[in-house]
């Protein structure tokens, strides 16, 4: 049970108290009557002697609940205590329905709703904060005419000088009773609180999972023994900070989503430290509402144990992925989509499939998976099929099998130096069909293929494969193993061209325009003109042709200023188009058809811009506008 310590301003009152504590057998560390100038400083010592709830009435309960932090239980007046009391002031007054002023602090009141139809009396109560505004409140009630007052003493012996017959107000053992009954309340809720969070602690310090809690401003409340260690800081550092701020990596909308009721729980995978980690995010609901939230942490098994031998040729050969999640950046809706999936599957130790163009962060989701599962410590192993003639593939990945005595041969295939890693496949429908049979054997190994008369190397590798095509298409003209397709399919990433991101087309530009125009020590300002023509460009080659262009583009530039006319110059430049005309292929420069209309409308009228206005029924200005859109010039002057 919680300590109690009884604080009252009359003596008679703190000897109600003493007897309800004796005849209730509970344990009080404190028990004193007080002068108001000492309310706080008496409470200060009722906490130093270990006092866990006090009971106090009026001002000094008022002043004690402010300079303290120690829950308070105040002595309110019952309403029949009141009700007697204007029973005695009607027998005073001697009038029917006499109006009555009462003084007193607000927090002593019960409902005072209906006395005045109970009693028939006019009740006038004014509400005081200090001892010292009882004066100016009796003023304000002569002023509107009282037969009566009720208050404390010093309200009483100001009113009996201005003239007023007065009644003192005290409180009564059923009050008093009331109070001690409200604090032990209180105090076994806080001893049930007190054990529920002993249990709770004890439950976080022996748990192998890290365990944050978070309020629903998503500020942390709570973490264990294991995410000190992890952090580096113990929780007196952390608590009330919000938890992206020490956990930068989280995915903050995620975790707001489960906050807001968005999601009901959210699983993914994050790099802590140089380790992998599930976090699983799940609402805390009270009565209803989401009050905050827990962030579960489980350290991902380390599946490998390489040896150092293994680990220093990794090193040497470089088999090493750099690029974590954090590292990709997009402000597409569609591309955070594909980011989560992708963070979803790095729990996963099966094949994971990415469709792409090129020139998209294939290469980086590849590696960002690798580093965030349980195979980081690993080789990480590419091999772009798109470079290697099919019939070196089998060597290359696997090992010639025609050389089955040549160990140097078997060591250098991709498969071998990526055991306990991952293998990264690029151009994966490229793969002929026999590589596509040891694939499948080495993914999906059952007592079929381990009869196999061919022999395969038993490896634990993971695979990662780009398409830039549906595989489903060359299963369906028997050029992919539908067997191997539905292994590759079932883990799959949908990549967005940056023509479906708009927003990180113009983020990317930036970005390059910024690091080129830098690193040529050229300040350079695209107008808003050039910002648009970017985006309605087309950009086959996605990133890496963004960026090879805005290298061009800063290089030749000679202008300050880059223009729409300048990108446009520079795109028709440098990606013309082929076709065929009279059974030959021709390089021709692409125009767009309203860059041949103007073109041939100029010629017509043989550069007269007025004229070519005129026929297209707008103004100088506007045709002036046109020409520079789509980097059109007059051939006459």
């Amino acid at each position: 049970m919680a300590k109690l310590g009884v604080l009252f301003p009359h003596e008679e009152m703190t000897q109600m108290a003493g007897k309800i504590i004796e005849e209730r057998n509970l344990k009080v560390v404190y028990i004193k009557t007080i002068q108001t100038v000492s309310a706080v400083q008496e409470a200060r010592e009722a906490i130093e002697a270990g006092a866990d709830i006090l009971v106090c009435r009026g001002y000094q309960a008022m002043l004690i609940k402010r300079n303290t932090k120690i829950p308070v239980v105040e002595v309110r007046f019952h309403a029949q205590e009141i009700g007697l009391l204007l029973k005695k002031a009607k027998v005073m007054t001697k009038k029917e329905c006499p109006r009555v002023g009462l003084v007193v602090f607000q927090n002593m009141l019960s409902d005072m709703t209906y006395m005045e139809e109970l009693f028939d009396v006019k009740l006038i109560i004014r509400y005081i904060e200090r001892a010292e505004e009882g004066p100016h409140m009796l003023r304000e009630l002569a002023g509107i005419g009282i037969d009566l007052v009720i208050g404390g003493e010093v309200v009483c012996e100001e009113a009996e000088r201005m003239g007023y017959p007065t009644l003192i107000y005290r409180s009564s053992r059923e009050s008093v009773l009331e109070a001690i009954q409200e604090a032990e309340r209180i105090g076994y809720a806080m001893e049930a609180e007190k054990q529920s969070a002993a249990q709770f602690e004890t439950v976080l310090d022996t748990s192998f999972n890290g365990i944050i809690k978070i309020n629903n401003e998503g500020n942390i409340t709570v973490i264990n023994k294991l995410v000190e260690n992890l952090i580096g800081k113990n929780l007196e550092d952390v608590v009330g900070l919000p938890v992206m701020d020490i956990f930068p990596d989280f995915d903050r909308k995620a975790i707001w989503d489960v906050l807001g009721g968005r999601r009901d729980s959210y699983t993914i995978s994050v790099n802590l430290r140089q380790q992998a980690w599930i976090l699983l995010v799940a609402p805390i609901q009270y009565d209803e509402h989401i009050t905050g939230a827990i962030l579960s942490l489980q350290k991902i098994s380390e599946s490998m144990r390489r040896s150092s031998a293994a680990k220093r040729d990794m090193y040497l050969n470089r088999f090493i992925a750099r690029t974590t999640f954090k590292n990709i950046h997009t402000e597409n809706e569609s591309m955070k989509i594909q980011i989560e999936m992708a963070e979803k599957y790095a729990l996963s130790d099966r094949p994971v499939l990415i469709y792409s163009q090129e020139g998209t962060e294939y290469a980086q989701f590849a590696e960002a998976i690798h580093n965030n599962s349980n195979r980081r410590s690993g080789p990480f192993v590419s091999v772009n099929l798109y470079a290697v003639e099919p019939e070196r593939q089998m060597e290359l990945i696997f090992g010639d099998s025609r050389k089955s005595g040549d160990a140097e041969t078997s060591r250098r295939a991709a498969a071998i130096r990526a055991n306990q890693g991952t293998m990264f496949l690029m151009g994966i429908e490229s793969m002929n069909r026999q590589v596509q049979h040891h694939l499948l054997r080495m993914l999906a190994p059952d007592n079929t293929t381990r009869t196999d008369i061919q022999a395969i190397e038993e490896l634990d590798v993971r695979v990662i494969g780009v398409s830039k095509m549906n595989l489903r298409y060359l299963v369906e003209q028997g050029d992919f193993s539908e067997k191997l397709y539905y292994v590759l399919q079932g883990l799959m990433l949908d990549l967005p061209p940056l023509k479906e991101r708009p927003e990180d087309l113009l983020y990317y530009f930036k970005k390059f325009f910024k690091q080129y125009s830098k690193k040529y020590n050229k300040y350079l300002v695209p107008t808003q003109g050039a910002l648009e023509k970017i985006q309605n460009l087309v950009w086959s080659g996605n990133i890496l042709q963004l960026q090879v262009f805005c290298e061009r583009l800063v290089l030749a530039a000679d202008r300050r200023s880059i223009d729409e006319v300048y990108i446009q110059k520079t795109y028709d430049s440098l990606y013309p188009h082929i076709r065929e005309q009279g059974g030959q292929r021709q390089v021709v420069v692409y125009h767009s058809p309203e860059a041949d209309e103007l073109n041939e409308l100029l010629e017509k009228h043989h550069g007269s811009r007025s004229l070519v206005a005129k026929e297209l029924g707008i103004s100088t200005t506007t045709l002036w506008r046109r020409m520079k859109k789509y980097g059109v010039e007059a051939k006459y002057s």
